[in-house]
This record gives C-alpha cells, structure tokens and sequence, in this order.
C-alpha cells in the first residue's frame, strides 16, 4: 500500500491560514510594508499595498512603542541576530485594543566600497494574542484575589483560636476549634462549589444548619429575599450562625422536638434586617459570663458589617437580630 505524503512547502499557504497567522513584507530601501489581509485587518491598515512602516508603528500602544522600536533598531544592526519575537498592543481607529505577538526577519546586502551591509528586505508574521492576554490576566486577577482572602482567612483563624482559647477550660479548647474550623470549612466549600454565581445568603443559612438538622428538619423556618453576598460577608455570618445552631443545639429550641426555628431576612429602604428567633425550647437564661459565641455574634459580626447588633435572652427562646446597610452585604442591589 502505497502512503501519500504532502510536500510541506505546498502545504504552508494552507498552514499560515489554518494557524491564523498574517505576513508583512518590509522594503527596508522604501521604508514601506505590505500587509496580506490577515495582518492588515490585525492592524487596521489597508492590505496588498504599500504603506510607510511608520504609519504600522503609529498602531503601536504608546506604552510599549518605545521598546518595540529599539528591538526593531537593534535587529537592523549589522551583526545583531537578524530576527526578533516581540508581543505588545495596538490600538484600532475606534480605540479598541488587541495584544499581537510578531516575529521579525531582516536581510541585509551584501556591503561594498567598504560600506556597511544594509538592511533590504524583511518578513513579519504575525499572531492575535487578545484571547490568550485575557485568560493570562483574568488568572493573575484570580491569583491576587485569592491572596487576598487566603491572609483575611488566617486572621479569621487566629482570632478564633485567641478568642476560643480564652472563653473556657483548656480541655475543651480543640473539639470546640475544631467545630469552628468545620464551620469554615463549609464557608469555603460553598464558595467553591457556587463558583463566579456567588454564594446567596440562604444557601448560606441552610449549609451551617445542616449538620445540626440533617437539612430536613421541619421545625426550621428559613425565609427571605435572594441575596448575593459579598466574600467579607460570608465568614462573618457564617460564624454567626453556626455559633447559634450550636447553642440552640445543646441548650435551645433545637434541643427539643418541641422547639422551632425561624431565621429571616428582608431589605427596606437600603437595610438589610437579619433574625435568628427561637421558640418552644427550655426556658432561656443570659449566660453569667461573656464567651465566644456572644463575642462572633455582638462584636466580631457587628465590626465587620458596621451593623447594629442585638442579642436578647427571651425566656420563651433567644432571639438574634443584625441590621446594616445592604452594601455591606450584598453584591448587587435587592429588589
């Protein structure tokens, strides 16, 4: 059996197309470039005719035109390497930008009368790089984000270690870290999992009470608008509810099959109003002194929401409420 096999030279037409390339030819003696379509539509400058290589650097980013032109004055030296790769931005008749990568190739004569060899002639194949600069841009964005949370996640963590060490026996202090380090834990999963859609604040409320109520509890109410929240947000609150899931677990309305559960939320006039109410569980008494919990639910989510916080021993069940303005909270404005 016979295997054909093309002539690479007659398939490079084919290959420049297919790769997206454009060529330029550059007449070094008449200072011009012909552009074939592919690269006059790059640039946005005329195809197949002769234009001054001037007016193809004036496209040229200001920013990056300087030292573009000094590669191009090197390569254009006798004795220099006689191409180079360079990637900058040009800038269209109405604006826009695109990112370019070219690489460049000179010839040069031959020198007589012992003058020097000069460049003649030279060819310039160009690519569109836009796509591939976004992508590179957008996951430096996304490396400095997550540097970002990353350092506001471990001080969230040292300060729950300082303030989980202090508020009661040294024995109780790593399953009692631990649970908070869970709570974390699933602050971040639902960051994760909900990806650039965001993390709303009921998928919030029902992530930290599903350990405690399996997710299918009916003695749990949880109403109120859909709200985007904010990354500062979603540590806070979380916290904040897990801290009252586990209190109303081992002495609240969660702690009986009598008890109930609503945890509500409504926005009026750029207000956003949070409640936690419990009923029907054993009668509630104000701790004799303050612990962890009162401080992750009265200052640490007060400081970071700017908001006003109440927390109210009510016999008949404790109540919980936070009221801050909605730009605290939320990514976009309710409705």
């Amino acid at each position: 059996m016979t295997t054909f096999v093309a002539d690479p030279d007659a398939l490079l037409p084919l290959g420049v197309r297919v790769a997206g390339l454009g060529l330029g030819s550059v007449d070094y003696i008449n200072d011009t470039i012909v552009l074939d379509d592919r690269a006059g539509a790059l640039f946005d400058l005329p195809a197949h005719q002769p234009i001054f290589r001037r007016e193809l650097h004036d496209r040229i980013h200001p920013d990056e035109r300087p030292a573009v032109e000094a590669r191009v004055a090197a390569m254009l030296s006798p004795g220099q390497p006689d191409f180079i790769d360079v990637v900058h931005r040009v800038v269209t008749r109405d604006g826009s930008e695109r990112w370019l990568s070219a690489r460049k190739q000179v010839s040069f004569d031959g020198g007589s009368n012992g003058m020097p060899r000069r460049p003649v002639k030279g060819l310039v194949a160009i690519m569109d790089m836009t796509a591939h600069k976004t992508t590179e841009r957008q996951v430096n964005d996304l490396m400095q984000e997550m540097n970002h949370r990353l350092k506001n996640l471990l001080t969230v963590v040292q300060s729950i270690a300082r303030m989980t060490a202090r508020s009661g026996p040294i024995e109780e202090f790593l399953p009692r870290f631990n649970a908070r380090m869970a709570a974390l834990s699933h602050n971040q999963d639902l960051l994760v999992s909900r990806g650039a859609g965001g993390v709303a604040l009921d998928a919030l409320v029902k992530e930290q009470l599903e350990p405690f109520t399996g997710g299918t509890d009916c003695r749990v109410t949880i109403e109120g608008p859909a709200l985007p929240l904010k990354f500062e947000a979603i540590q806070p609150i979380g916290l904040a509810l897990h801290e009252l899931a586990t209190n109303a677990t081992k002495h609240g309305a969660l702690s009986t099959q009598g008890g109930c559960l609503e945890v509500a939320w409504r926005v009026t006039d750029g207000r956003l109003a949070l409640s936690w109410t419990e009923t029907g569980g054993p009668p509630v008494t104000a701790p004799a002194r303050k612990g962890f919990g009162s401080t992750v639910l009265q200052g640490m989510i007060g400081g970071a929401l700017e908001a006003e916080v109440d927390l109210d021993y009510r016999p008949e069940g404790l109540h919980w409420s936070v009221t801050c303005d909605i730009c605290r909270v939320c990514e976009a404005a309710a409705t």
